[in-house]
């Protein structure tokens, strides 16, 4: 007499999207559990989305009775791409130059973050003197995130001399003032033309 076995009932889980940048992952949810899973990005149990590449990919859930009859099931998992994100020139500024709104970042709609600055603005001020980076990140509406970098350079004030202070008669010639340094500056006030 021969024994004719059923192959096992198998489920598989819900079909699921992922980011390409994220991290490998345990496969779970494929029943009855002792199964093993294979298919693109898929190894020893983990899948690894930038393994498996951009797109759907078809996974597959096997599990074999203790009758070693083998049934399976597939799902699908697939990988998004992240947003091709762009950040706006390099630029410089004084230090002592109003706050200003951050722009150029595109996609629109992402966030900027960095030194001096708070609500998409930048304030060099508080930035300080120096080199700064800025972060302009982006997601997505598959929840992707990609973000690019540029920097901001806030300048110190030149160091300014002036001349001595001085007396001279109403009915003096006009002259030339002088002894302001650096050099090629610009003098102005009550009488100065």
């Amino acid at each position: 007499m021969v024994t004719v076995n059923a192959l096992p009932t198998v489920n598989c889980p819900g079909n699921s999207s992922v980011c390409i940048n994220a991290p490998a992952y345990a496969l779970t949810g494929g029943s009855p559990s002792g199964g093993t899973y294979s298919g693109p990005g898929v190894s020893a149990g983990m899948f690894n989305p930038s393994t498996a590449g951009v797109g759907p990919h078809t996974i597959t859930y096997s599990y074999t009775n203790g009758n070693g009859c083998t049934n399976s099931s597939t799902f699908t998992i697939t990988v998004n791409a992240l947003p091709t994100v762009n950040c706006p020139g390099n630029s410089s500024v004084c230090v002592n130059a109003e706050a200003f709104a951050l722009t150029g970042g595109s996609p629109g709609g992402g966030m900027y973050s960095g030194p001096g600055v708070s609500a998409g603005m930048f304030n060099p001020a508080t930035a300080g003197v120096g080199m700064h980076t800025i972060t302009y990140s982006y997601t997505n509406g598959n929840g992707c995130t990609n973000s690019c970098t540029f920097s901001i350079t806030v300048n110190a004030l030149p160091t300014v001399n002036c001349p001595g202070n001085s007396s001279v008669c109403v009915d003096a010639p006009a002259f030339s003032l002088t002894g302001g340094s650096p050099g090629g500056g610009t003098y102005s006030g009550s009488g100065a033309s």
